[in-house]
Parts: C-alpha cells; sequence; structure tokens
C-alpha cells in the first residue's frame, strides 16, 4: 500500500504548485519548494501584522516604503514612465518625482493592511464601504456571469479578499503562474476565491462564466509572454493594453464590471464598482474588441487621473504613437 502521508508523499507535495503539478521550468529558488517556504513567512507575518496596532504598522511601513525608495533607482524610473502620463508632465519634472515618492510609500502602506487582511479578514469586511453593488447584480442579470475587472490601482490584493461581500455567485481570479502567486494561493482560498493561472486555456475561464459565475482578471493582465492587445488612448497618450479581457468577454458574452480598492485611512478601505460595459457581438470581432477596450481604458484613465498616488504603475506599458485604425 502507498503511504500517501509519509515523509517522501510529503517532500513530494513541496515540489508541486498549488494545482497540484510540478513547475520544472521555474527560475532557481523560485519554485513551488521556496513558494511553500514563503507562504509560511506569509503566515507569520500575517499573524504578527494582524496583531499590531494600525499606527505602529503603518510607520514601519513608512519607513520600510523610504528606504525602498532610496535604494530602488529602477523602479522609481518606471513609476516615473507611467506616472507622467497620468499628470501630463515629464518623468523628470519636480512633481513627477515627488508622486512617484508617495506611490511608493502607499504601496508600503497597502502591504501593511494586505498583511492586516490576510490575519482578520472579518474586520477588513466589517470597516470597508461598498459603492456600486447592484452594478454586479445589473451584469448578472444578463445570465452570462461577469468579468471583475480591475488595474493596479489603490488595494486591488486587499480587494481579493472580499468576493463573498461583494459577489453572489462563485469567483475565480486569473493570476500570475509564479511562486509569488503559488504562496498566497491559499490565503486567496481561504476567503472564498478560486484561482486560475494565466498559463491555463482561457476556455476555462470562458466555461466559469458560462455557468453564471465571475471572473476576476487585471486589466494589464493576459495569456503569454506578448498579450495580444490593441493600441488605445490611455491617460494623456496612446497605449498597446491586453486584449486578455475584453476577448474573454466576447466569447462568453459577459457583461464587463470595473472595481477599484482605494484606502480611506490605515486599515480603511472603499470599494468601488462601474456600471456594466456589454461585451463586443461575437460577430464584432477586432472592432468590436477594440471599441470596448477603449471604453474600458477611458474609465481606467479618468480615476487614475483622480488617484495617481494610488497606481502602482510598476509593470511595462508599451506607449505608442498612434492608435489602432
Amino acid at each position: 500500500m502507498r503511504d500517501l502521508g509519509g515523509p517522501r508523499a510529503r517532500l513530494r507535495r513541496l515540489t508541486l504548485a498549488p494545482d497540484g503539478e510540478p513547475r520544472p521550468g521555474a527560475p532557481f529558488g523560485r519554485g513551488p519548494l521556496a513558494a511553500h517556504l514563503l507562504a509560511r513567512v506569509i503566515d507569520g507575518a500575517a499573524w504578527g501584522g494582524s496583531r499590531a496596532p494600525a499606527r505602529i504598522a503603518h510607520a514601519l511601513a513608512a519607513a520600510g516604503g523610504t528606504a525602498e525608495w532610496a535604494v530602488r533607482p529602477g523602479k522609481r524610473a518606471r513609476l516615473a514612465a507611467n506616472l507622467a502620463h497620468a499628470v501630463g508632465g515629464d518623468p523628470s519634472d519636480g512633481r513627477v518625482r515627488t508622486l512617484v515618492r508617495r506611490e511608493v510609500l502607499n504601496e508600503a502602506r497597502r502591504s501593511a493592511d494586505l498583511l492586516w487582511a490576510l490575519g482578520r479578514p472579518a474586520e477588513l469586511r466589517a470597516t470597508t464601504d461598498f459603492e456600486g453593488l447592484e452594478h454586479i447584480e445589473e451584469a448578472l442579470a444578463h445570465g452570462r456571469g461577469v468579468v471583475l475587472a480591475g488595474i493596479h490601482l489603490g488595494g486591488w490584493e486587499v480587494a481579493t479578499a472580499l468576493p463573498e461581500v461583494v459577489v453572489p455567485v462563485p469567483t475565480t481570479a486569473i493570476v500570475a503562474d509564479d511562486w509569488l502567486a503559488w504562496a498566497i494561493a491559499h490565503a486567496r482560498v481561504a476567503v472564498g476565491l478560486h484561482v486560475m493561472y494565466r498559463t491555463e486555456p482561457a476556455i476555462r475561464a470562458a466555461r466559469l462564466l458560462a455557468r453564471g459565475e465571475a471572473v476576476l482578471v487585471l486589466g494589464d493582465d493576459g495569456w503569454g509572454e506578448e498579450p495580444r492587445g490593441y493600441a488605445v488612448r490611455f491617460l494623456d497618450g496612446i497605449a498597446h493594453l491586453p486584449a486578455g479581457i475584453v476577448s474573454l468577454a466576447r466569447i462568453a458574452g459577459s457583461p464587463i464590471v470595473s472595481f477599484y480598492a482605494l484606502p480611506r485611512g490605515p486599515r480603511r478601505w472603499v470599494v468601488s464598482l462601474d456600471e456594466p460595459v456589454l461585451p463586443p457581438g461575437r460577430a464584432e470581432g477586432k472592432d468590436g474588441e477594440r471599441r470596448v477596450l477603449q471604453a474600458l481604458a477611458d474609465r481606467w484613465s479618468e480615476v487614475i487621473r483622480r488617484y495617481p498616488e494610488h497606481w502602482s504603475a510598476v509593470y511595462r506599458i508599451r506607449w505608442v504613437e498612434e492608435p489602432d485604425a
């Protein structure tokens, strides 16, 4: 009889990702075993961070954020390149440099609140305000599920701890297939969120929507190293944004609801949801996808301009000269 609970079996489980599969192509030191160890670190940090007074947790976060801002010039440069488009300035402008520092400090505070949210999910739900919940019901009334579209604004990770409050149907988040996502997967599952990796076939997400469920994805995420996308107006320029959200909505016939989670103070958040955007018709093809992606980009641009100090734009955005014809 196989020893399912013996040392060998336990050791083998440590070499598998949360979906029970190995990841032989993972970079050295960032595979499933490292993710299991990181998960224990996250659990310990959440235990301690959730018990520290908010004032102390945020003071420590500010100190850590200041240190990170000082020692990471590459991160400052990436933020400046993108945040400049949010305020119509140049990356070298003083106001953009100030905005970069504010965002790095805000990121540190968000991380402190994320540890608190992981350790005290009931307190998170009790202290979070919600705006526009009726838009979820409106979208679900179409009978084709709902695509929840977020961006890297404010506490998107904090918001993923709230699916049972916001959405009355099962919710699956499409996340990166890397050691950081594997390490936090158990915390997401614990609050009722299902997980799907971006390396999985998109048809699985379409089937979830066809069952009337919700799929959560960030607007700058896509499947593959160079996701298919369209050049659309975004902030003060033209950016090539991934088409994954609108392609999924077109295939499944699902409305799209954009959401944002922003802080109102230490350990106090507000989650806002926009009115649904109807999906492109299946026969519209690329023209319909581009039209709907532009509608989403307009909404994202509006909220980023209002809260640029909370836009964690450290990822690569392909700024181009002209929109797609």
